[in-house]
């Protein structure tokens, strides 16, 4: 099981940014845009990555019923994607695909971190803490639930970037009792 880091969608972006100044673009609305900073818009990604990869508007996106809010930030939904969910810099991407594998906890959790690169940047505690918050605000994040999140992050290695799934997991249920907003 892999959780991907921020950091790395964000050199991704770099390379997908790259790609895509190079290559001809579709006829998708605003791909013509030049690309900011290696930053594709949410529509230059969806035009690079094709298939049957398309674009949600905020709030519209649900998992299991229940709408998703990050914001006025847009979800891509892509099946393709290596991962569960990545962030770029105004919007987020989805992977219905491997999100149909794990509980709703723990696929909000997954929206919710993503959404948190959104609002406090690409450092991983931070996203982390600020989904388990969110979620222990908005009423669907039980300490049961909190549990499912650890089991699914526990197996993630550390590097020498990241810490290991089970460091994680602590600082989340330090941050899921702290009433203070970080």
């Amino acid at each position: 099981m892999r959780v991907r880091r921020f950091t790395s969608r964000f050199v991704l972006g770099l390379i997908l940014g790259s790609s895509l100044a190079l290559t001809p673009v579709a006829d998708a609305q605003d791909t013509t845009t030049p690309i900011r900073d290696g930053i594709p818009t949410p529509e230059q990604y969806i035009s690079t990555v094709g298939g049957d990869s398309h674009l949600v508007a905020p709030g519209e996106f649900k998992l299991d019923g229940r709408q998703q809010y990050c914001g006025q930030r847009p979800t891509v939904i892509d099946n393709k994607l290596d991962d569960y969910g990545a962030a770029y810099p105004g919007f987020l991407i989805m992977n219905p695909k491997l999100l149909d594998r794990v509980s709703t906890p723990v696929k909000q959790w997954i929206y919710a971190h993503e959404c948190g690169h959104q609002f406090r940047g690409p450092d991983e505690e931070t996203a982390d803490c600020f989904a388990v918050q969110r979620g222990r605000r908005q009423g669907w994040l039980k300490p049961e639930g909190l549990e499912e999140i650890c089991t699914f992050i526990s197996p993630a290695k550390g590097d020498s970037m990241h810490f290991s799934g089970s460091y994680r997991c602590e600082y989340m249920r330090k941050c899921y009792e702290d009433p203070n907003i970080r």
